[in-house]
């Protein structure tokens, strides 16, 4: 008898385990997203337009600091609604899990696996037939200045951001096609994965017979299930599992939730990557929309007894702020290795927060530090290209909390390991549980020194294989 594996959520993750349930064709496959599915073609402003809709946003907040957090409430997910940044992490993010099937060894064929890369992909490290397209664009005038500069600090010339070890200043390997900002999973996996999405369905509980979860009770009915996927990403997959009754049990019985299993970890061990930039202009109005994305990416290890690396990179700020004028410039920087740890809670309410506590280590607020000396004197050496604006924020650095924002990059809230503090196993089982797994960000016991949405893909692809109904 064929049985139900319910996944739960469309973004990196989600869609590339359905895809790979799909294909295994042993069960029969349900594909749940509390968001909207725009179809395909897809809107202009998913393809172009880096300024997203707010009806396809969750609504999230820093519960500490009330700034915004950005996770997508749509098909695709945040590969729908953040930029398109391409990066895998290095081959030591992987090893440092320190978990059996899971070192870069084990998870750089599915990297590979997921990518056609249209520069390198005949190269042993690359691959050249999956969905995912992945490009390097060209630079414009202000790329070619600022990757001059970095050339002359002594940074090495990178010519494949995503070969196994680079470091230095190179083209931004992108997630693009036909002059896109973006290409996601929307477009890669949807369309042969649409006669079994179920969109605008929100999960809002597990369902379990004793400790065995039997099925999702959503907002649009109940769905039975022999195997539930939960692919949420790293808010609303701990925010599912503590409403469902698997999390601190203190917690769950201040917030009124009956207890299924006292899984202490659920929603601890947030990581993200700490986020600004500074806002300047350049000398020649019509330079920035060249290349206005996606064009020179330094990345480099500023505090190297830690391997604490980060990135600096200019871009044109319109595509973000589409009311902005066309000569404006972003200069981003990315805190990349982030020892500080966050939370995802469910209050007593029942509502959800999250707290990132961004640059809560002493070590992260040194390494920012250090970042925002080399973006100034990036800035001091480019004064012919980049103009900066009368008293900027970043010379005063006390300022600095007003303008810290999420790179997008949240992982770790469901940390996968052996110990009795892992909330699943190696095979993504959640513990203490059966008939629910975990595959997205989530599961990550440490952050990928990159933008996380390849590492989200990997999972989810490789969750696939490893997901066995009982």
């Amino acid at each position: 008898m064929r049985k139900t594996i319910v996944v739960i959520g469309s973004g990196a993750a989600g869609l590339f385990c359905a895809d790979g349930l799909v294909a295994r064709g042993d069960a029969d496959v349900i594909l749940l997203e509390a968001g909207d599915d725009p179809g395909t073609p897809p809107p202009d402003w998913m393809r172009r337009d880096l300024a997203t809709p707010a009806d396809v946003d969750w609504g999230h907040v820093d519960a500490d600091t009330g700034r915004p957090l950005l996770r997508g409430r749509v098909t695709g997910g945040c590969t729908s609604t953040n930029s398109a940044a391409a990066l895998r992490g290095q081959p030591w993010c992987f090893d440092e899990w320190g978990i059996e099937g899971w070192r870069w060894n084990d998870v750089a064929p599915y990297f590979r696996a997921l990518e056609t890369d249209a520069q390198f992909g005949d190269r042993p490290a690359h691959g050249n037939s999956g969905p995912i397209p992945i490009t390097r664009l060209s630079f414009g005038p202000v790329d070619t200045a600022f990757a001059d500069w970095a050339g002359e600090q002594g940074h090495a010339w990178v010519e494949d951001q995503n070969a196994p070890g680079a470091l230095g200043v190179g083209h931004w390997p992108t997630n693009t096609i036909d002059g896109a900002v973006r290409y996601g999973v929307h477009e890669a996996l949807l369309p042969r994965l649409r006669q079994y999405l179920r969109a605008g369905t929100t999960a809002q509980r597990l369902l379990f017979d004793g400790t065995r979860c039997v099925g999702v009770e959503t907002s649009t009915g109940v769905i039975d299930a022999d195997h539930v996927v939960v692919c949420a990403g790293s808010v609303e997959t701990p925010a599912l599992l503590l409403r469902s009754g698997i999390g601190p049990a203190a917690d769950l019985a201040a917030a009124g939730v009956p207890l299924v299993h006292d899984a202490p970890g659920v929603g601890a061990n947030l990581q993200d990557h700490p986020w600004t930039v500074l806002q300047v202009r350049a000398a020649d109005p019509a330079a920035p929309g060249l290349r206005p994305v996606n064009g020179v990416l330094l990345r480099y290890e500023i505090l190297a007894d830690d391997r604490v690396e980060v990135h600096l990179y200019p871009h044109q700020a319109k595509p973000y702020l589409p009311g902005e004028d066309a000569a404006e410039v972003f200069l981003g920087l990315g805190l990349m290795r982030a020892v500080s740890r966050g939370s995802v809670r469910l209050a007593a309410d029942g509502s959800t927060e999250v707290h990132l506590n961004h640059l809560g280590d002493p070590q992260d607020a040194k390494a920012f530090d250090l970042l925002l000396d080399d973006a100034q004197a990036a800035l001091d050496a480019l004064g012919d290209v980049l103009i900066e604006p009368e008293n900027p924020w970043w010379r005063d650095r006390e300022r600095l909390p007003d303008h810290l924002e999420s790179y997008g990059h949240l992982v770790g809230t469901c940390r996968m390991g052996t110990d009795p503090g892992a909330v699943v196993d190696p095979a993504l089982a959640v513990v203490g549980v059966t008939g629910l797994s975990v595959a997205d960000a989530s599961i990550m016991p440490v952050s990928p020194r990159a933008n996380t949405m390849l590492a989200s893909m990997m999972i989810g692809l490789r969750g696939a294989a490893l997901v066995l109904p009982e």
